[in-house]
């Protein structure tokens, strides 16, 4: 009996852990020992093979591959065939693991190189050949397992060996007809094909002459049903090789389309969609969509195959899918595989018949965008879009035919097009000339997206549009009679001329025109003035123009106007963004009757040029005038609530009286008759007049929905408007090359902010100027001297009095600190204005300063104003001033406990300390010996012992003895105190006031205060 260890025993254990670590440890001790116990160890590892257990059959397998691969060559094959079948015994039916455990055994031999010479190994890989064929006939759960050791057995023997003693071992098996080939044979034929096609293709159907696959149509239906018959384990792997032998007989579109695609989509999917339930539908669906995508990551396609993959069948099976509950399980799947495709996209060469291929493959199933029906991130139709660096003639040609989400697919992609392709695009959509409300919008926006205006809030503004795209804007708006003679100049206003003159031309409705002619005409009269030096008001012209454009309902005009705007930010004065914030400002009313009103001065213009326009634009239908229409209803309606007015004047709204008409039945006559229009028909009874007040209450009740309905529309267009506007703002706050002061813009941004607080409907209006004041504190402060800081506290303190906003507070006080005091340095007069503002606050009793303009100063530069700390804390400690002045001083003064103040030890600095904790000593010992609940102020005891708590953690050691013998008794005694500490509502109000400012509540509070008083 072979004596062996009890911890190399163990390690026969440790093959089969779930820890990889133990396994690894395992192997290598066996290995170690194999030299030693050689006899015993491999009969323990062969027997290990039939394990019931399928992780320990996983170990010993593994290390028997290893132990083989380094002492393999000191045991002949014959011995260890002979251990084998002595160990894994295949006639005892009381061991049933013993066909597998052979399986493994086999499994563990080909893949070495320890039969040597060559005549042994083949005597090796023939008799595991024969074994293993005996084997699968026991078996045939190792159909496929067998087949592919046997096509690896195969694949280390030359041609001639193979063809004389091994293939006679399998032909029986691989030359079967399609239609009763058995699946692993036909997976075995795939695998040896390759290298000993000269035997194949004799015997072979699917096999040409030249030894490569060749799927005829008539086997088609054959290899798909043996598709079918594939175990799920084994399929990817079969179709994985199926499919690169197609590649290599150059044949992969036929075999993915008339075979894996057929099985993959019209096989037991179809099945299960007419005989089962949605759910198996489902099952088999993710199946597929599973399938593609390891396909997809196992293979790298080239481009051509990929649209033989993404196929009209492909698309249809996602599309049908996207409405059903599942979608959202299966989106990741479809995300994946849609992934695949865009790096190869991206990646890989595309011929221009392939992407037009693909796209079609993606356009012409279903109705409407294969990206928008699908939704996510992917677009992946766009991607093979920007792929068209050739002719896209026919591409956007059936776009201006079908019209819809061709056309807006078209102006997403537009500007990542090379620039022949894009002047190509802008040629052919203007060429065109049906100008409906697609293809303008189509042209417009692709045009516009040529204007890249990039905004870094408060640093820079980048305008581009390269010299390529203003050349081919300016010979397309030459196209062009506009009928009025523009300036020869160069810039930005030329450039904007030259959009003017597209809209002019893509412009539908005859007023639309006007307005846009009339703007251009303006902006032709600016340019001749600029030409001859004359810059005399044209910025605040050219600004009017802007502006009217934005509260247009296109979007397109935005992008140029930015650009136009930016351009001309360096010549802006201060006026000029005055001009744009009081436009802001205005009340809803107020701002769409300007709009109006411009509206129907072009109108009138319009009429006196020409009586046929007139009447064109009387039945004209253009989204603006439309609004303005309604806007004019609306007013009516307002006024004739409160107004009386002659009857022959009011318009009459006829639906409305019809309406009535309805309501009142048979009674609505009795309002014609001049004869009784004073009195009530007594034959009326109380069940009709009962019928009628609910008829004419429902009237009245429709009526004033669509008033509301109609003011609702006319805030959202004002709102839209303003927003905007504040576009604009931001532009000229950001740009480096302005000439005017951002900071200067401080105060009319706070007026416009207090201005939206006092509106019902000034939320957005508010956010929008409060941004634009942090950008211009955070970024433009610099800008602020002295001089101007200390007139701009001023006019906070008279202007702001009343703000009760806190957000705006806040923002107030940021305000009143931006100055940029550099190397923490205040100047003279800077530091008089502070302190005079912080004596006012607290010693004045009806001052109406805020608390946050006289505080933020100190919070934000305690270095520079911490000589004056003393006199806050005497603020903070004199009874005289009231509570929340007090309050205030000390929350400030929280602010000047730093170590790196309290711990520099010049002289000065450290004299303003003792003086400090003398203070402290004084009143704190003084308020803790006389708290009461009732009287104390919550927040001031919290920021108290906060104050002292911070002050003792950095201060020097004299300054922490002076306030222990000063405070510890007196903190001993408080924290005593049952009575006072009983639960009561002014107790709450305590804990509540000191968990916000100290993290603790009242009592906790002062405990941990005299934990770090007591030495």
């Amino acid at each position: 009996m072979v004596n062996v260890s009890k911890e190399l025993l163990n390690k026969f254990y440790d093959l089969a852990d779930f820890d990889q670590h133990k396994r690894h440890n395992a192997v290598i001790t066996i290995l170690d020992e194999f030299e030693q116990n050689s006899s015993y160890l491999m009969e323990r590892l062969i027997s290990g093979l039939a394990s019931s257990r399928a992780a320990a059959r996983l170990g010993y397998t593994n290390a028997l591959t290893i132990i083989l691969s380094s002492f393999g060559k000191d045991w002949p094959v014959e011995v260890l065939f002979e251990l084998a079948d002595q160990k894994l015994p295949l006639n005892k039916a009381e061991n049933p693991g013993s066909v597998l455990g052979q399986h493994l055994f086999h499994l563990a031999m080909p893949s070495l190189e320890f039969f040597d010479p060559f005549h042994i190994l083949f005597q090796a890989l023939f008799e595991i050949g024969r074994r293993e064929m005996s084997l699968a006939e026991k078996q045939n759960g190792l159909a496929y397992s067998v087949a592919n050791l046997l096509a690896q057995c195969a694949n280390k023997l030359r041609e001639k060996r193979f063809a004389k003693n091994f293939w006679p071992l399998v032909k029986n098996e691989v030359t079967k007809p399609l239609d009763s080939l058995n699946p692993e044979w036909f997976y075995f034929a795939l695998l040896v094909m390759e290298k000993h096609s000269d035997t194949l293709k004799a015997k072979v159907s699917f096999l040409s002459t030249s030894g490569e696959l060749n799927i005829s149509d008539k086997d088609c239906d054959a290899v798909i049903n043996i598709l079918k018959k594939t175990s799920g384990f084994a399929e990817n792997e079969l179709i994985s090789k199926l499919l690169l032998l197609a590649r290599i007989s150059r044949n992969f579109e036929t075999v993915y389309s008339k075979v894996v695609e057929k099985w993959l989509y019209h096989g037991d999917l179809h099945r299960v969609m007419i005989n089962f339930s949605c759910n198996k539908m489902m099952i088999v669906i993710q199946r597929a969509l599973s399938f593609i995508n390891a396909m997809l990551q196992q293979i790298d396609f080239e481009s051509d195959e990929l649209v033989a993959v993404f196929s009209p069948e492909f698309v249809q099976l996602i599309r049908s899918i996207r409405k059903s509950n599942e979608f959202r399980f299966l989106f990741s799947t479809i995300e994946a595989i849609l992934l695949v495709l865009k790096e190869s996209l991206t990646s890989k060469e595309w011929t221009s018949a392939n992407i037009a291929k693909l796209l079609d493959n993606f356009d012409r199933v279903g109705d409407g965008n294969f990206d928008e029906f699908i939704g996510g991130n992917v677009k992946i139709t766009e991607k093979i879009l920007l792929r068209l660096h050739g002719d896209v003639n026919d591409i956007i040609l059936e776009a201006v035919k079908g019209g819809g989400w061709r056309l807006r697919r078209i102006t997403n992609v537009f500007l990542h097009w090379p620039i022949n392709v894009q002047e190509s695009v802008l040629k052919l959509l203007f060429k065109h000339g049906k100008w409906t409300e697609e293809m303008r919008n189509a042209f417009c926006s692709s045009a516009a997206s040529l204007f890249i205006v990039s905004v870094r809030a408060g640093r820079n503004v980048t305008a581009i549009c390269r010299e390529e795209h203003k050349k081919f804007l300016q010979k397309l708006s030459k196209k062009q009679d506009t009928g009025i003679k523009l300036p020869v100049i160069s810039g930005p206003l030329s450039v904007f001329m030259n959009m003017l003159t597209l809209w002019i031309a893509a412009a539908s409705e005859s007023n639309e025109r006007y307005s846009y002619l009339k703007d251009l005409a303006e902006i032709a009269a600016i340019g001749e003035k600029m030409a001859e030096n004359d810059n005399s008001n044209n910025v605040a012209v050219l600004n009017d123009i802007l502006l009217s454009l934005l509260s247009r309902p296109h979007r397109y005009h935005r992008s140029v106007i930015h650009y136009v705007f930016a351009s001309f930010v360096p010549q802006m004065k201060l006026e000029n963004l005055l001009q744009i914030l009081e436009t802001v400002s205005l009340s809803n009313e107020e701002l769409m009757q300007e709009s109006d009103a411009s509206e129907s001065d072009d109108d009138e213009g319009k009429d006196e040029d020409s009586a046929e326009d007139s009447e064109q634009t009387s039945g004209g239908n253009s989204e603006i005038n439309n609004n303005d229409d309604i806007t004019n209803e609306h007013e009516e309606t307002d006024e004739s609530e409160f107004e009386e007015e002659d009857e022959g004047e009011t318009e009459v709204d006829h639906e409305f009286v019809n309406n009535l008409k309805k309501a009142l039945g048979s009674a609505a006559a009795h309002s014609d008759d001049d004869s009784d229009k004073d009195s009530l028909s007594s034959t009326v009874s109380d069940e009709t007049m009962f019928r009628l007040d609910e008829g004419l209450a429902a009237v009245f009740r429709k009526r004033m929905k669509n008033s509301r309905a109609l003011n609702a529309f006319l805030v959202e267009q004002a709102q839209q408007f303003r927003a905007k506007c504040f576009d604009l703002l931001l532009i000229a706050v950001s740009h480096q090359d302005a000439v005017y002061k951002t900071v200067d813009l401080i105060l009319p941004l706070i007026e416009c902010a207090q201005q939206a607080l006092r509106r019902k409907d000034g939320e957005l209006t508010f956010k929008k100027a409060t941004n634009l004041l942090e950008i211009i504190i955070k970024h433009k402060k610099s800008e602020l001297n002295e001089k101007n800081a200390i007139k701009l506290l001023d006019e906070l303190v008279l202007k702001t009095s009343q703000t009760v906003n806190p957000v705006m507070r806040n923002i107030l006080g940021s305000v009143s600190s931006c100055y940029d005091a550099k190397e923490n340095n205040v100047t003279e007069n800077m530091r008089t204005k502070v302190i005079t503002l912080l004596e006012k606050y607290m010693i004045g009793n009806k001052n109406q300063i805020l608390s946050e303009i006289v505080t933020a100063p100190f919070i934000k530069y305690p270095h520079a104003l911490l000589s004056e700390l003393p006199r806050i804390i005497d603020f903070a400690f004199n009874e005289n001033i009231r509570a929340f002045q007090r309050i205030e001083a000390l929350s400030c003064t929280v602010a000047f406990l730093r170590k790196d103040l309290v711990k520099n030890e010049q002289p000065d600095r450290q004299k303003i300390w003792r003086k400090i904790a003398k203070c402290l000593c004084s009143f704190a010992s003084r308020f803790f010996s006389n708290l009461n609940l009732d009287n104390s102020k919550p927040r001031f005891f919290a920021y108290l012992v906060r104050v002292l708590t911070s002050f003792i953690s950095i201060s020097e050691e004299s300054n922490t003895q002076r306030l222990q013998e000063s405070l510890t008794e007196v903190l001993k005694e408080l924290c005593n105190n049952t009575e006072l500490w009983k639960a009561s509502d002014r107790l709450k109000r305590f804990n509540s006031a000191s968990q916000s400012i100290c993290g603790r509540k009242a009592l906790a509070s002062l405990k941990h205060l005299l934990s770090i008083l007591e030495p």
